[in-house]
């Protein structure tokens, strides 16, 4: 008995197990179904974000999942049969779809899979499709209606509502620049974002009845043994028309709608189709999400031929959508298909490396050192297969092209060593009655007691409590609290005339901070884009030299600011650009001093604009705005105030609006009052103006945009007091 009841117990446990171990799977394929937003690199059943373009391989962007297009011969049946030629489209795509590869019968391949591919194989022509290991499950990573799922189409479109000639005419309006459909007769982004909507779906609709109508007639060819052969003496135009009407009769019989139909799925449709994408204020991912769910849906109906048109407009819709990898086997492909180069091509394959980097310039953690941050940060593989692509095509590189391609080290975002936060903002509560006791009130309401019964509170007017922010159901004050300055190697004037450590040496030597700064190990990164740039200038992969003008200069000294190589840049300014013939101009010390501003650095900032000023040069609206920032970054919200008005009395420029709003903001959250009022006196100032013969055009257009903007009128700037619990009244005006 004891024998038994212990083999049932036994026997208990492992059905126990085995069930939790279904459980577990069936847990795991659901989490490898999860959708995670590929523009932001992350891995299914991966939280951290920090490995974002982990994947992105050697020669492959952001969110984008795919190996260059290729050649395929497979046999069909069916529609696959119509889709022969070299011309027909995405024709013999490939595509994978739920771990289930379709291989269509003709040239061109878009395939979804992993970004195994070299960037050396995409520069030289050739694309090899990686071998790969996902999951059968892993696919791509948008939310589009899935292809082969018939009962999610059928609630999209039903067989009344198909209409292919409707969708056809709103493409081709959607793809124009200016429709007409807005409400005053201009462009209207919502217009063609539904016109995609209603394409897709008769896209998917048109998938469907092909699916379900294939099996039952190739198993009456099989059954009546009749396959159509086409002998060497048949007519291509006349076969291909009759078998495109058998196909498209099991979509529609009706005779218009088979002429639609062709029209539906051609490749001058397709084309628009992917033009109105890149026309429909869509964000990047999103942009990309649909680039690849569009491309996936056209391959899987294998009925579209692939023309020169098509190819550009999918390399310019994914070089937007940042797909890298992508854009790069599309110039393989037009070079392998001896498609005729053009210019308007490789500025959407630079483009894609650009927009595949607005995720840096956006998210990027400046606590990591570029070690942490992605292979896209350092951009010169991808570079170097445009440039090899090129050459190969007999396309010689120019100096616009060169500065797009320099651009590309600038477009990467800050690191850490460029930027500093300067200060915290914090809530204080506001007791109901309207009484503010100061900072001595935390967020959690804490504080002692009797602390607070002993200090003498500020009364807040309710008709400026009413206005004041909300937190967790009680009113707060919104203050400023300013940490501690930037470490001194961070600050140019701080560093100056000093020795700094060399990186990575360990026996203590130092060396000055423009050294340090020129080391590889400052910044790979920097390194990387001055090596690029004087490979241009003797001739890279094939071209002929390339001398690099004022502008491309700029973008170096861009590329520096962000990388924190401050000194570097400013000996590009002062020794490097005058040595080369080129003096800087306006944009080269805006840039330098926003890279001041972001550190605080007043005293730099000042030399460098009374050099500006010994020049020759004029100063911008930014550079008020930088100088602005410098000072409200140091906490000199005097001096930011007095710097609007002698830049507007000595030079007539004013900074953008929102620099007005900033020192406002400042003031009032760092409880300074009266420097918040002065400068509403200013403004006022500005409301009185009024121009004469000597004021510029461009001067007279910017007073009347900041005298009729409308957050800074009477009434914006009476809320923005309130707001920071302070009272705006009418004897503060005139």
């Amino acid at each position: 008995r004891l024998h038994v009841t212990s083999a049932a117990r036994i026997r208990k446990g492992i059905a126990a197990m085995r069930s939790a171990v279904l459980r577990t799977s069936a847990g795991s394929a659901a989490l490898r179904r999860r959708r995670f937003p590929a523009a932001l690199g992350v891995k299914r059943g991966d939280n951290s974000l920090q490995h974002f373009g982990q994947s992105l391989g050697t020669c492959t962007g952001v969110g984008d999942q795919r190996v260059p297009l290729h050649s395929l011969s497979s046999a069909g049946s069916g529609r696959d049969r119509y889709v022969s030629g070299d011309d027909n489209i995405l024709s013999s795509l490939s595509i994978q779809c739920h771990g289930a590869i379709r291989s269509y019968s003709s040239t061109c391949v878009l395939k979804e899979a992993k970004e195994d591919t070299t960037a050396e194989a995409v520069a030289g022509g050739t694309a090899t499709p990686p071998t790969s290991t996902s999951d059968p499950e892993d696919d791509s990573d948008d939310t589009s209606p899935d292809p082969d799922n018939h009962d999610d189409i059928e609630e999209l479109l039903s067989s009344q509502d198909y209409d292919p000639q409707t969708a056809v005419d709103d493409i081709f309006m959607a793809s124009r620049w200016n429709q007409g459909l807005g409400p005053s007769g201009e462009w209207n982004p919502a217009f063609v974002r539904d016109a995609l909507d209603n394409y897709e779906r008769h896209l998917h609709y048109v998938l469907h009845k092909l699916n379900t109508t294939a099996a039952s007639s190739s198993a009456r060819d099989r059954d009546s043994g009749t396959s159509k052969q086409k002998s060497d003496g048949d007519d291509d135009g006349d076969s291909v028309d009759e078998e495109f009407r058998s196909i498209a009769e099991r979509i529609d019989p009706d005779e218009t709608k088979v002429r639609a139909t062709k029209w539906l799925l051609s490749s001058n449709t397709v084309s628009r189709a992917f033009r109105s994408i890149t026309r429909a204020n869509l964000d990047t991912y999103d942009m990309g999400r649909r680039v690849r769910a569009l491309e996936r849906l056209i391959g899987s109906i294998s009925l579209t031929p692939l023309t020169d048109l098509l190819s550009q407009n999918l390399l310019e819709a994914n070089g937007k959508a940042g797909n890298v990898g992508r854009t790069l086997s599309l110039l393989a492909l037009r070079k392998s298909r001896n498609y005729p180069p053009t210019k308007y091509e490789f500025d959407h394959a630079i483009q894609s490396i650009e927009s595949a980097g607005l995720y840096l310039r956006k998210n990027r953690n400046v606590f990591l050192g570029e070690k942490g941050q992605p292979p896209l940060d350092n951009p010169t593989r991808w570079l170097d297969a445009i440039l090899l692509n090129m050459s190969s095509r007999g396309v010689q590189l120019d100096t616009e092209t060169a500065n797009r391609m320099l651009d590309c080290y600038a477009s990467m975002g800050r690191t850490g060593k460029a930027v500093h936060f300067f200060y915290d903002v914090v809530r204080d509560f506001v007791e109901e009655d309207g009484t503010y006791y100061g900072p001595m009130r935390d967020v959690g309401g804490g504080g002692d007691s009797s602390e607070r019964q002993q200090a003498e509170g500020r009364n807040i007017p309710k008709r400026v409590l009413k206005h004041m922010p909300t937190f967790y159901n009680r009113k707060i004050k919104v203050r400023m609290r300013m940490r501690d300055p930037p470490p001194f190697h961070k600050v140019p004037s701080r560093v100056k005339g000093t020795l700094v450590r060399r990186q990575g040496s360990e026996d203590g030597a130092t060396v000055t901070k423009l050294d340090q700064e020129s080391e590889r190990a400052w910044s790979p990164a920097l390194t990387a884009a001055f090596a690029f740039a004087d490979s241009l200038t003797h001739g890279a992969c094939g071209h002929r030299p390339v001398e690099l003008d004022k502008k491309s200069w700029n973008i170096l000294i861009a590329a520096c600011c962000n990388r924190g190589a401050l000194w570097r840049a400013m000996q590009i300014a002062d020794e490097t650009m005058p040595n080369n013939g080129h003096e800087p101009d306006v944009y080269t010390y805006n840039t330098i001093l926003g890279a001041l501003a972001r550190v605080g650095d007043v005293q730099t900032m000042r030399e460098l604009m009374t050099k500006m000023n010994n020049s020759g040069v004029n100063p911008h609206s930014f550079t008020v705005d930088f100088l602005v920032s410098g000072h409200l970054n140091a906490g000199d919200i005097g001096g930011a105030v007095t710097i609007v008005q002698d830049m507007f009395n000595q030079h007539s420029v004013l900074p953008p609006y929102t620099t007005h709003l900033n020192i406002i903001e400042f003031a009032l959250a760092n409880d300074l009052v009266y420097e918040a009022k002065r400068h509403v006196y200013f403004l006022q100032q500005l409301w009185k103006w009024k121009p004469n013969d000597s004021v510029k055009p461009e001067f007279r257009k910017l007073m009347h945009l900041t005298k009729n903007n409308p957050k800074l009128t009477k009434k914006a700037l009476k809320k923005l007091f309130r707001f920071f619990g302070e009272e705006l009244t009418d004897e503060d005006f005139f």
